[in-house]
Order: C-alpha cells, then sequence, then structure tokens
C-alpha cells in the first residue's frame, strides 16, 4: 500500500505541476517554481485528506486513498 500511496502522489504532483509551467511565466514567477508550488499544493491536499482519514478511523483503505486522490484532480 505504502508503494501505491507515493507512485499516485507522484502522479498528483506531475498532473498538477506540468499545466502550470506555462502560468508561471505569465506572472513572471519562474518554471520550476509554479511548477513546484501547484504541485506541492496538490499532494499537500490528499496528504491532509488521508490525515484525516487516519484521525477519524485508525487506517487508511483502498477506497480512503481514491478518494483523496479524486479529490486532488
Amino acid at each position: 500500500m505504502t508503494k501505491q500511496i507515493i507512485t499516485r502522489l507522484v502522479a498528483v504532483f506531475v498532473a498538477a505541476a506540468i499545466p502550470n509551467a506555462l502560468i508561471g511565466q505569465a506572472i513572471d514567477v519562474s518554471v520550476v517554481q509554479a511548477m513546484t508550488l501547484a504541485g506541492g499544493m496538490s499532494v499537500l491536499a490528499v496528504v491532509q485528506k488521508l490525515a484525516a482519514d487516519y484521525r477519524d478511523t485508525g487506517k487508511i483503505d483502498q477506497e480512503d486513498l481514491d478518494e483523496a486522490i479524486g479529490q486532488a484532480k
């Protein structure tokens, strides 16, 4: 499960970062900074949701992971 979580978090980061590459240039922010900020915020949203689920139930199951990843889209 840990490998799946890490792999999916990387996918969330990339999916959020790539579209923001050009937006950063438009507002005079470096491409790397724009991508890092967008990707990092998306990953943190997923981690926050997983942490809340773990706090409430004491476990993280596949349904929790799918829901958290789905909300990051």
